[in-house]
């Protein structure tokens, strides 16, 4: 599986060889001032916008000043502010004064803060800024509001009402992270948020003698484990049903209702590490017949439950009336998970088989079908929307992978009838708006979060960010990211690429987050924030503003990212570290360094594997090098981040021309056993036998390219922590 390149296949063994005739140019490290820019101390960054103005960039960025909680006396809710930064040349910044919102009073909050919108333009001389005051807990979507400004240090507000609601055609909570494009032909002002739609096809069912079938795979430790729940919709209370592994390894209900068992006590769970089982639970009238592998297990009494609406659905979360008592999280892999909307007889749970590649099951009436098949949460029988996967949560050859820490699937379900959107609304003068359909809608993505447009020569192009869905493309497993859609006119329609992701990451990882476009000196520029590796980790590090990569059309209309030489601005003038004393590194593995005029050359034996280790500790860097790729070999560079940690380069993987990135844990004689894979690629066909190789390495990130083609930008070990 080439995850989206079609790779050569490659069966004999030769040589790998880098060439290195100009390497690790250093940068002066600097604070205030950096191609990645980062917030004060205390503070998180998220949601930026960028507007020129003259000769100036103007860097918007929601930020809190009390993130994580550092003093506790001090809410963090209350203490939001939209951060500022300018440039002239996109590399170099300065901090400016936050925009407070501790004095605007509004009817949605007492506690005076804002959290979603602030799309920033400048109009008739006059700054605009857009900001919605909502706190967490308000329903009803998100009002957005308007302030005014002619100096980008005071503001006031336009008017008390706010100038944007969710309206038809649009419903739901989501209508956030307003874009603003202005068309001088037309004088119109464009803009597009993160929305979902008023309706939808093919609606849910409400539940009621129903039937649940889980495959799953988990460790014989496992024990005290919730597997999967459905939330109902209540009047009061709560309703839930779900499957849960007791104390014992017995199989049980998970209920809001207590259950009383009518057959005899089942057996703890006998599967070896990592079986394929099924267990299907058939809800008939207050009844709940149990079956292990088609063979009845245990029967349970209760009340019938009623018609009901699904709120939401979760895979690997457990659930109890009282969080107290609640079991663990599941550990284990789940291979697939239906629900039918009626009770199965007992011929049918016999008959029932997980999909397999080409085997779907024939005049199959499930109404819900995580079959994790084609590399995605997508609910195969189209029921649901793109579900989320949380903190940790990913997708490996057609199995939804659990850690038992906090990783799980969210399925939002009955909180909209509607699907994900990018909203579209138009004005003259930012006041007073007219609403029309969305531009894009989907159930392909389970949220469209800051959309951002601009126009390449005849194509237009929308972006949209998300991290919880996931999928298999562009050469990368499991990814997430900046999207984007493509279009030969404004109002569309806009298609998805076969390749739709143009910056992320892969494995599940977080590293980058909400690109934007710019253009700069002629160049459409993408900007984006970083994130240190997942949603768990960067509430405790530093999310920053990255480096610009060049965002280059095809013939087609697709784009790539490609090295944007503005960040060589930076590049010390005094030259970069002797090849001849980089020869001088520890050689890991089989093979051989030999210094040759003003090139190192790294060669790898048959079939093995070999790094060389840089002999310094850099801080910040760039390294450039010819790579000539062959077959099943590796060959690659480690290097010490601030002294301490080692981070690695890897080319070639087992028999799959791939580039690798990742952690290092190494012994002289061995590579392999102590490389921790961070994130990885599949080359394509385009990349060529021999490519350029260029490494950056500033602050705690690295950003890594062929032939000038982006591939990473990740977070390193050792990185900053605030």
């Amino acid at each position: 599986m080439t995850h989206g390149f079609s790779a050569r296949s490659i069966n004999a063994i030769c040589t790998c060889r880098i060439f290195i005739p100009l390497l690790l140019m250093g940068m002066p490290c600097q604070t205030v001032t950096s191609q990645v820019y980062r917030p004060i101390k205390d503070n998180i960054m998220w949601d930026s916008y960028l507007m020129r103005d003259g000769d100036q960039y103007q860097l918007f960025f929601l930020q809190n000043e009390n993130y994580p909680m550092v003093d506790p006396s001090r809410p963090s809710h209350l203490l939001a502010s939209v951060g500022r930064a300018q440039s002239k040349d996109l590399v170099n910044w300065q901090t400016r004064l936050p925009i407070n919102f501790n004095s605007y009073q509004n009817s949605y909050s007492l506690n005076d803060r804002m959290f979603i919108g602030q799309a920033p333009v400048k109009f008739n001389g006059e700054y605009y800024l857009f900001f919605d005051p909502r706190p967490r807990t308000q329903a009803g979507g998100s009002p957005i509001y308007l302030l005014k400004s002619n100096d980008l240090d005071s503001w006031k507000l336009e008017k008390e009402e706010p100038v944007l609601e969710i309206k038809p055609p649009y419903g739901g909570q989501s209508w956030r992270d307003l874009f603003l494009s202005y068309d001088e032909v037309d004088g119109l002002w464009h803009g597009y948020l993160c929305a979902q739609t008023a309706t939808r096809s093919n609606r849910e069912k409400p539940l009621n003698n129903f039937t649940s079938v889980v495959w799953l795979r988990m460790p014989k430790a496992q024990v005290n484990a919730g597997v999967f729940c459905i939330d109902l919709l209540a009047e009061t209370g709560q309703a839930f049903e779900g499957l849960q592994l007791d104390k014992e390894r017995r199989w049980q209900p998970a209920s809001a209702q207590s259950r009383e068992l009518i057959s005899e006590q089942p057996l703890p769970e006998t599967a070896e590490d990592n079986e394929l089982i099924c267990i299907a639970m058939v809800y008939d009238n207050g009844e709940v017949r149990m079956y292990r592998n088609g063979n009845a297990y245990a029967v349970y009494r209760g009340e019938g439950v009623n018609p009901r609406k699904i709120v939401s659905a979760t895979i690997g979360r457990p659930r109890a009336l009282d969080p107290k008592t609640a079991p663990n999280h599941f550990i284990g892999s789940v291979d697939e998970i239906r629900i039918y909307n009626t009770p199965l007889d007992l011929k049918r749970v016999k008959a029932l088989k997980p999909t397999r590649g080409d085997f779907v099951p024939t005049q199959d009436d499930a109404m819900v079908a995580w079959t994790f098949e084609d590399a995605t949460a997508k609910d195969q029988a189209g029921t649901f929307i793109m579900p989320e996967m949380n903190l940790g949560a990913y997708i490996n050859n057609g199995e939804l992978k659990l850690d038992g820490l906090l990783a799980h699937l969210y399925q939002p379900v009955i909180s909209t009838p509607g699907m994900p959107c990018i909203a579209h609304v138009t004005s003259r003068d930012l006041v007073e708006w007219e609403y029309h359909e969305p531009i894009f809608a989907t159930r392909e993505f389970c949220n469209t979060e800051c959309p951002d447009y601009f126009q390449i020569g005849e194509w237009h192009y929308m972006l949209f960010s998300t991290v919880r869905t996931r999928m298999d493309t562009g050469g990368r497993r499991d990814a997430s990211g900046t999207y984007y859609l493509k279009s030969r006119s404004r109002n569309g329609p806009y298609e998805l690429p076969e390749q739709p992701l143009l910056f992320g990451s892969g494995r599940g990882r977080m590293d980058n987050y909400i690109g934007r476009g710019i253009k700069h000196n002629g160049e459409w520029l993408l900007y984006f924030h970083t994130v240190h590796g997942n949603i768990a980790s960067c509430i405790a590090r530093p999310v920053t503003w990255g480096m610009c990569k060049k965002i280059v059309p095809l013939e087609n209309g697709d784009l790539t990212l490609e090295y944007w030489d503005g960040i060589e601005s930076l590049l010390d003038t005094d030259g970069g570290t002797p090849n001849a004393e980089l020869g001088n590194g520890q050689r890991i593995g089989e093979g051989e360094i030999e210094v040759v005029n003003d090139s190192v050359k790294i060669i790898t034996a048959e079939q093995s594997a070999v790094m060389l280790l840089l002999p310094h500790a850099y801080e910040d860097f760039m390294l450039r090098a010819e790579v000539t790729k062959n077959e099943a070999s590796r060959v690659g560079f480690v290097w010490h981040h601030n002294g301490v940690a080692s981070n690695s380069l890897v080319i070639g993987s087992n028999g799959m021309p791939r580039l690798s990135i990742g952690l290092s844990r190494f012994a002289a004689e061995s590579v392999k056993s102590e490389f921790a894979l961070v994130d990885d690629w599949v080359m394509a066909d385009s990349v060529g036998d021999k490519c350029e190789l260029r490494l950056v390495v500033r602050s705690h990130r690295a950003n890594v390219f062929l032939n000038n083609r982006w591939v990473f930008s990740t977070s390193l070990i050792g990185g900053p922590e605030g």
